[in-house]
């Protein structure tokens, strides 16, 4: 090689190397679950002011099992009532949330009832991984429920990752079984 073409050769891997580390790829943006933040602070309850006129309303009370007949055959640890997440996600869908309210009415009717919210994930990535994974899952559900009202000494969390798969084929609908939350009950 003569000397022209090893400068031009050095030129063109300077520049090469130049545009691919100023180039680089674009910062991955990680979304985190709402369990690995800080609990939110409630804000404080508005001042109550008394009027001259007597008051007509009464307080809310607990809904009375009779106002949910489908109460009385629920079955909160059924396979039927687990919640499902996208590949890698930990978001709470819309069909998720309807659950989790019948959940939370179940919860609030039958006050001696402890449950465990179990995070389950598909077959695909590391052990490690999906128990984190699980971990987000089952917080997320936990977290609410505690929005809806239900005590947080009433839920246990715990992730199983992949190890409790619901279906064990090797296929997309079957993997989207397995990301689930499974709620089991602990105590009545």
């Amino acid at each position: 090689m003569n000397k022209k073409t090893k400068i031009g050769l050095s030129i063109l891997t300077f520049a090469f190397g130049a545009s691919i580390m100023l180039s680089g790829c674009a910062p991955k943006v990680t979304k985190t679950s709402s369990s690995a933040l800080p609990p939110a602070q409630k804000p404080a309850p508005a001042a109550v002011t008394t009027s001259p006129t007597p008051a007509t309303t009464t307080a809310p009370q607990a809904a009375a099992p009779s106002e949910y007949p489908w109460l009385a055959n629920y079955d909160i640890s059924s396979n039927l009532n687990n919640i499902h997440f996208a590949f890698d996600k930990s978001m709470l869908t819309g069909v998720d949330k309807v659950i989790l309210k019948k959940d939370a009415i179940y919860l609030e009717n039958n006050p001696g009832v402890t449950v465990q919210i179990q995070g389950n994930c598909d077959r695909r990535g590391s052990e490690a991984y999906n128990l984190a994974l699980g971990w987000r899952r089952a917080n997320a559900a936990k977290m609410f429920l505690e929005d809806m009202g239900i005590s947080s000494s009433r839920l246990k969390t715990i992730s199983y990752g992949k190890e409790k798969p619901l279906c064990k084929e090797h296929t997309e609908s079957c993997y989207a079984m397995n990301r689930n939350d499974h709620f089991a009950i602990v105590s009545k």
